[in-house]
């Protein structure tokens, strides 16, 4: 029981240590994010999976995972904006479906470089 009762308490311990930090914590980078966008878009446009990017990007861009061909894309910076821990980067994309039919979208992905590099549209 005595036994029980240790273990109960490390673990609490464990739990509030971590209790302090919040997102706002977490640094950004903002030229790595920058350079990190454009270098996922890159690999989409070559014709990568999102998986081919890992571990040093995670990217969930759901037009990338079901298949759709980057056939090309322009990050606009003037449109740019930080929360402090996200960097956001709208991008035009050009689109082209299984079918062949080609569409022009404006995502803003929001990116964030701490404690990973994570890529997902807004």
């Amino acid at each position: 029981m005595l036994c029980f009762r240790v273990f109960s308490v490390g673990v609490l311990v464990l739990c509030l240590c971590g209790c302090g930090q919040t997102a706002r914590d977490l640094a950004l980078d903002t030229e790595l994010a920058r350079a990190s966008v454009e270098k996922a878009l890159k690999a989409w446009a070559d014709g990568k999976k999102p998986e081919e990017l890992k571990p040093d990007i995670i990217i969930g861009d759901s037009a990338w995972n079901a298949g759709a061909a980057l056939v090309s894309f322009e990050i606009k910076p003037e449109g740019e904006w930080s929360d402090g821990t996200n960097l956001y980067v709208p991008v035009v994309c050009k689109l082209k479906d299984a079918g062949g039919k080609v569409s022009t979208a404006q995502t803003t992905y929001v990116v964030g470089t701490s404690p990973v590099i994570t890529i997902f549209p807004q």
